[in-house]
């Protein structure tokens, strides 16, 4: 995801530089890469593709799957194990792995001109109506500060900044993973979901730092979940 005044996305460029497996932290087994198509800056595309990566149907991970040659011992199961959403922030020059994502506030209109409809609660408040009965924050189920400082100690950090975030940006970004959390609560599964944000830079040597930042997110978050 970027924004409209950009003319590249880093993070969609970072995404097509990633290879399509990488070693496991332990060296045991291979983590295969799933690319799931860029989607678009709306809310309604948002909410259309976290329904869809979620869905153990999804004829998109099923797709990729078979090109990849993976083979399932189940078919009625989640077609990943994880998931990494990406998106470029220009308001911090470094890597921000989002702790958190809120359900309300989206006050910035996409692309179409829309932000997300609303529903007033008894005490006056405003909601998100798709989420109204979802909390206020959802969290991922993964230790996003164990793995900043698992990342940290993997990448060279005297000129890669990496922190993690409670910011996510009431946009866009952070609608995607709050929408990604909200479809794991509504089906009780573990939300094995990370956002990381990259800088807004696409030289040569910005998307080989990117690829090399978000590799080691995978293969950290990919050892610590059971």
């Amino acid at each position: 995801l970027y924004a409209e005044a950009q003319d590249f996305n880093a993070s969609n460029l970072v995404l097509a530089a990633l290879p399509s497996t990488v070693d496991s932290r332990t060296g045991g087994q291979k983590i295969h890469i799933l690319k799931y198509p860029e989607i678009s800056v709306t809310y309604d595309a948002v909410s259309r593709a976290a329904h869809d990566i979620w869905n153990k149907d999804s004829l998109i991970w099923a797709d990729l799957a078979a090109a990849a040659g993976i083979e399932y011992a189940e078919e009625d199961t989640l077609k990943v194990g994880f998931v990494v959403h990406l998106g470029q922030m220009r308001a911090f020059p470094g890597y921000s792995f989002e702790k958190l994502a809120n359900r309300d506030h989206y006050e910035s209109k996409d692309l179409d001109g829309i932000i997300p409809e609303t529903v007033t609660k008894p005490d006056g408040s405003l909601v998100e109506e798709k989420f109204a009965s979802c909390p206020a924050v959802l969290r991922p189920d993964i230790d996003v500060d164990e793995v900043t400082a698992s990342v940290k100690e993997t990448v060279p950090t005297e000129n890669t900044l990496l922190r993690a975030s409670t910011e996510a940006g009431r946009f866009l970004c952070e609608y995607l993973l709050y929408s990604s959390l909200a479809e794991l609560h509504a089906k009780g599964l573990q939300k094995r979901v990370v956002f990381a944000h990259v800088p807004s830079r696409n030289s040569e040597e910005d998307i080989a730092e990117g690829v090399k930042v978000v590799t080691e997110l995978i293969r950290t978050v990919s050892g610590i979940i059971p």
